[in-house]
């Protein structure tokens, strides 16, 4: 097994409205071709957005066109198989998106969501000698309620079609892997049929790489789409027998820069903070210009108005030779003081701390409270995975058992009525 999985390659995007960073994307879509050409890889998974949006301008097209027919005038044999992202879907009044013009040429092959044998949504898939692969589209809202079908679908498909090492792609963002919550994110315990029966899930959506239990797979972006992923780990996968291995390609150095702004009191010492800052910056070589950040964060002492950005600008084109420049002013403000200690967790991470503070502020369960927030957060995410109320009921009923017979809580009913309508409340 030789195989390579990415995503998220985002063509055509023309970043701060720069002709080069639109070419970035393309470079970085025909590192990935290179790489598997040089490797002899097999095949080739893009798990959604090979485009940045729907209608996509001729010279974006052509970017593709190019890579795709160097792909298969070097290596004939080497196939893509790709799935539509969000990005990639056709507008309804169009038919067709762009993936499936790629298709109808041969450059790659689109998995398509079809009925057929029997079933309604994996009809179309591939087969090899040793390894089969699935794919479902970007379906937004309705992918956890799909994971079920999707997962008894493939079973019933490879049931009669003997012992192979079975891939699904799918587009869609896991719970708990971004700082700040997104709608339509997966809860890991809705992707459980899956388990049962695919072996790789390749997934896209995300610009950063994640990876859980050694089967769930999210490469990132190759090249930044947004400044907010910076210092994120993202490239591509190469997987062979002995497991999956992310390859991270040179790609456009990025500087970010933090300053803090609130012992600063004019703008002449503002100027000279940061030309201190850039002072100890290693240079930059001339044909690789850096995209560039400084963010300035604090109590402002004087007025914004009074600070020359133009001035700012022309101090990190001196010292950094920038492709591009921004200059932000973040200030700080006591009601939200808190905000600062959460920057950086995950929001299960996040969850658990609001949840443990809560729980101790309450001295009947504060003895207990690792096992009552644990609880709290299960069944949370059962709840979000649409698990019968029943089931969800026993968690809580084995929960408060528990901790019973340590005899840190009363043994009688009208407690335990009381407990699980608190931890519900919670939990709403």
């Amino acid at each position: 097994m030789n195989f390579i999985h990415a995503s998220d390659f985002h063509l055509g995007y023309e970043q701060y409205g720069l002709i080069e960073r639109f070419r970035d994307y393309a470079r970085a879509f025909q590192s990935v071709i290179k790489y598997a050409v040089d490797h002899r890889a097999e095949f080739i998974l893009i798990s959604g957005d090979l485009f940045h949006k729907r209608n996509i301008n001729a010279p974006t097209y052509l970017q593709a066109y190019k890579v795709l027919m160097e792909l298969k005038e070097r290596s004939p044999s080497t196939q893509v198989y790709a799935i539509e992202g969000n990005h990639d879907l056709a507008y309804h009044q169009d038919g067709n998106s762009w993936l499936e013009i790629l298709n109808s040429q041969g450059l790659l092959r689109l998995i398509r969501l079809k009925e057929a044998d029997g079933v309604k949504l994996m009809g179309d898939h591939v087969e090899l000698d040793n390894v089969r692969i699935f794919g479902v589209k970007y379906i937004g809202s309705n992918t956890a309620s799909s994971i079920r079908q999707i997962a008894d679908e493939i079973k019933k498909r490879t049931a009669d079609a003997g012992d192979k090492f079975t891939i699904l792609m799918m587009h869609f963002g896991m719970e708990g892997q971004v700082r700040q919550a997104e709608a339509g994110e997966i809860p890991y315990s809705s992707l459980m049929p899956l388990k049962e029966v695919v072996d790789y899930l390749a997934l896209g959506h995300y610009h950063m790489q994640y990876e859980i239990d050694n089967w769930i797979f999210n490469p990132g972006s190759i090249e930044m789409i947004s400044m907010n992923e910076y210092g994120l780990p993202k490239g591509f996968y190469h997987v062979r027998n002995t497991g999956a291995k992310l390859i991270t390609p040179v790609t456009r150095s990025v500087k970010r820069f933090k300053l803090d702004i609130s012992g600063i009191k004019t703008p002449d010492e503002l100027y000279s903070s940061i030309g201190n800052l850039l002072e100890h910056q290693p240079s930059t070589l001339s044909d690789n210009k850096p995209l560039v950040e400084l963010l300035m964060y604090g109590e402002l002492n004087f007025p914004k108005s009074d600070i020359n950005i133009d001035l700012i600008k022309k101090m990190l084109e001196e010292e950094l030779k920038p492709l591009s420049s921004e200059v932000k002013i973040q200030k700080n403000n006591s009601k939200y003081e808190g905000v600062a200690e959460v920057i950086g967790l995950s929001r299960e991470q996040i969850e658990l701390r609001v949840f443990s503070e809560r729980v101790k502020l309450n001295t009947r369960y504060r003895d207990n409270a690792d096992a009552v927030v644990n609880t709290m957060i299960e069944v949370k995410k059962k709840a979000a995975a649409g698990i019968e109320e029943g089931e969800i009921r026993t968690d809580l009923r084995w929960c408060f058992e528990k901790i019973r017979s340590s005899g840190t809580i009363e043994k009688d009913r009208k407690n335990e009525a009381r407990q699980q309508t608190l931890l519900s409340r919670m939990v709403d």
